[in-house]
């Protein structure tokens, strides 16, 4: 059994990289990665996100949908190997699980401050903004919100983004507002003003203190004396802010239909930037006084092939305060449909950026032939990591030919100025891999937004994914996969109409080896298969994030076995104490039964095995494939919640197993489940079982009892504790 060597506070929320400062190693091993890990067994989203706080701490969130008015958000126990629902005001319950008040459902962002204040912001049906605060101090345990932006009947906002302005006292200071002894930390949120003035429509910043209260950061009038603020260009573009001047950047496309300036003829991608006055009102390159005059942008790269706006333009800044930005072509033709990288230098004022340069390979050969979806995270000086989508077809990513996606990654790495960390304007190396180890979507990837709906086409993945970087440099990123093509019962993935298969899982793939983004090789557990994974103790907290430890939920291991004739998988876990069911279930209000499920994917199929229990302590044992509840949005509807159905009728598609129970006087439970193989797919000795993690839930009802309606409420199993992820061949184990 392969251990997780790492020790982990049990009362808070901890970054695996606290034990993965930079190492500098001579050589430079290729890049790899951990075997993946499921952010949470239960709730799926699409456009997840990723952020690491300064102590390392690791959280995801992402939207629901507008169907559920609703968004997830979790902060991880373990170093971003297993996740907990944050609080959001009321203690997570397995009646409610994720009790996020409306509005919220659409985009979600999440930021920092130094101190690890965390900022999160969250979109309700394109008309309001949920923000919250949370931390530094034990985050989730509890949060304050507030409504932000609420514009009804104006055409509302859409793709809300967070910058922090939070300079270390004594750093170099180019800031007015910070000479004139501003309030920091200083946080803007910026949004896609969808009302906007002009073909563009704009982005809408504000300013905030405590990041619950905002007012408006447009400090230029249109005209002058009004109290008319305009929009300046940027909408949807992902910011980056300079520490150091307090400058606000963002790129975004622009050509003469979208602009509406024949200046603008050639598509290209284009730089605002927003330079803060003493009171931190934000004055940008398009802002005239009388107008807005877009010539006034800095040009970053012509895209004469198409617009450079295949959901989104991403900007980040690294510690040589060089911006590094990432784009997609939106080609007509599928073969330029390719991802590039540009960067400029603080030394520059950011007006001078290098070629672009193409980081995708274009291939069919290598699965990486069509893109869509970059994201980009800068590190040291003039390192970069961007990834994206890519599919094995030169094909419309809107087209149904059943391609086959994967996540890539590029290292990007630009020639900087040893002294001062700038860039130098010389061509960068890079280094692409496949991330992921197996295709994470199929078929279409819809780019008509909601729009999707009336195409029939899959918008399950929504609009993005993200990466960003631990402490040790290492590449974090998150993504969906929907590979399983679950859909909810009787519906099939063969005929895709209003519900379109395909479980958005939650996956995070860690960087394990090669050079990271600070210029020493990383390193992190192989992801070669294993027969276990061991899990330390007193992480099975309730309430989930600053609760105290649950020994009848405390998972110490999970391991899986092939008998030698093949007709027998045994799916063993250990817990800490699985003697006192009653306790167990009485700690947690409303809970009615607990779950102890391990899950895996085989091809594309994911299956369980399961042990549930009540408090008259009469265990069952089963197992079987995963099964979905398929919510709608305006993006029709697709899986939301994910269940491990009990043996019976109906829903309960579950198989009877054989198991037990034995606590010895001293040490850990050991739960052990005996699958017939026909049960799960008939694995042999050479079947490699992916992503394998062991969980413990506390329920209110049984999961084949779920439905549309308690899925619409939330009514499902809370996880408590989890142990993640390894891979498994007989062979091997």
């Amino acid at each position: 059994m392969r251990p997780r060597i790492a020790a982990y506070a049990t009362a808070a929320l901890v970054g695996a990289s606290v034990a993965l400062m930079p190492v500098h190693i001579e050589s430079s091993p290729a890049i790899g990665f951990e075997t993946p890990s499921i952010v949470d067994p239960i709730h799926t989203n699409g456009e997840p996100d990723l952020a690491i706080d300064p102590l390392g701490r690791v959280f995801n969130s992402g939207p629901t949908g507008t169907g559920t008015q609703r968004s997830t958000w979790f902060g991880s126990v373990d170093g971003g190997h297993t996740f907990r629902v944050m609080a959001q005001k009321l203690p997570p319950s397995s009646i409610t699980g994720i009790p996020a008040p409306g509005p919220g459902g659409g985009d979600t962002d999440i930021n920092f401050d130094r101190s690890g204040k965390q900022y999160f912001a969250d979109l309700w049906a394109l008309a309001c903004l949920r923000v919250a605060v949370t931390g530094p101090t034990n985050p989730g345990a509890s949060d304050t919100e507030n409504i932000v932006g609420c514009l009804p009947g104006s055409g509302g906002a859409d793709r809300q983004w967070l910058a922090v302005y939070d300079p270390a006292p004594g750093s170099p200071n180019q800031s007015a507002y910070r000479a004139a002894g501003g309030t920091t930390p200083l946080i803007y949120l910026e949004y896609n003003n969808l009302a906007g003035p002009g073909p563009n429509n704009g982005a809408q910043w504000n300013k905030s203190t405590d990041g619950l209260i905002y007012t408006n950061a447009t400090g230029d009038e249109v005209p002058p004396g009004t109290g008319v603020t305009y929009s300046p260009f940027g909408a949807d573009g992902y910011p980056a802010i300079d520490q150091v001047t307090g400058k606000v950047f963002q790129a975004a496309a622009c050509d003469a239909k979208t602009c509406g300036t024949s200046a603008m003829a050639t598509p290209g991608l284009y730089l605002n930037i927003g330079t803060p006055d003493a009171t931190g009102m934000l004055h940008f390159l398009d802002a005239t006084g009388s107008g807005q005059d877009l010539t006034k942008l800095v040009k970053i790269a012509d895209t004469p092939n198409g617009s450079p706006d295949t959901l989104f333009s991403v900007l980040s800044i690294d510690s040589g305060r060089n911006l590094e930005v990432v784009w997609a072509v939106s080609s007509t033709n599928p073969a330029q449909r390719q991802v590039f990288v540009s960067a400029s230098s603080a030394a520059s004022g950011w007006t001078s950026w290098t070629a672009p340069v193409q980081v995708s390979d274009g291939s069919t050969t290598t699965g990486d032939a069509t893109n869509v979806f970059p994201w980009i995270k800068a590190g040291g000086p003039g390192r970069a990591d961007a990834v994206w989508y890519g599919s094995n077809l030169q094909v419309d990513p809107s087209s149904h030919n059943n391609q086959s996606w994967n996540v890539f990654m590029s290292q990007v790495v630009f020639p900087t100025n040893g002294t001062t960390g700038a860039i130098t304007g010389a061509a960068p190396s890079t280094a692409v891999v496949k991330v992921t180890p197996h295709p994470m979507h199929y078929d279409d990837v819809c780019l008509q937004g909601s729009g999707c709906i009336a195409s029939q086409g899959n918008r399950n993945l929504a609009d993005f994914f993200e990466v960003t970087i631990d402490r040790s440099g290492a590449a974090e990123i998150v993504y969906d996969d929907t590979s399983n093509k679950l859909v909810q019962a009787p519906n099939t993935c063969t005929v895709q109409v209003a519900d379109h298969c395909g479980a958005g899982i939650i996956t995070v793939a860690r960087q394990s080896s090669g050079p990271g983004l600070f210029g020493a090789n990383v390193m992190g557990p192989s992801n070669a298969p294993t027969s276990g994974l061991s899990h330390a103790a007193g992480q099975a907290l309730f309430p989930v994030i600053g609760g105290t430890n649950q020994n009848g939920m405390d998972i110490r291991s999970s391991h899986l076995n092939l008998s030698p004739d093949g007709q027998t998988l045994t799916v063993s876990m250990q817990v800490t104490d699985l003697a006192n069911p009653r306790s167990t279930i009485a700690a947690i209000p409303g809970a009615t039964n607990v779950q102890y499920v391990t899950r895996w994917q085989m091809g594309n199929m994911v299956y369980y095995a399961a042990m549930e229990n009540t408090a008259a302590n009469q265990p069952i044992f089963y197992a079987g494939s995963q099964q979905t509840i398929d919510l709608c949005s305006v993006s029709a509807c697709f899986p939301h919640v994910l269940t491990y159905p009990e043996p019976g009728a109906g829903t309960f598609t579950g198989k009877v197993e054989t198991g037990s129970i034995t606590c010895p006087s001293s040490g850990p439970c050991t739960l052990t489940i005996r699958v017939k193989v026909a049960d799960v797919g008939r694995p042999t000795a050479s079947s490699l079982l992916e992503e394998v993690g062991g969980y413990a839930l506390a329920a209110a009802i049984q999961e084949g009892a779920e439905d549309n309606v308690s899925a619409q409420t939330d009514t499902v199993p809370l996880e408590i504790d989890g142990v993640c992820c390894y891979n498994f061949t007989a062979k091997k184990g």
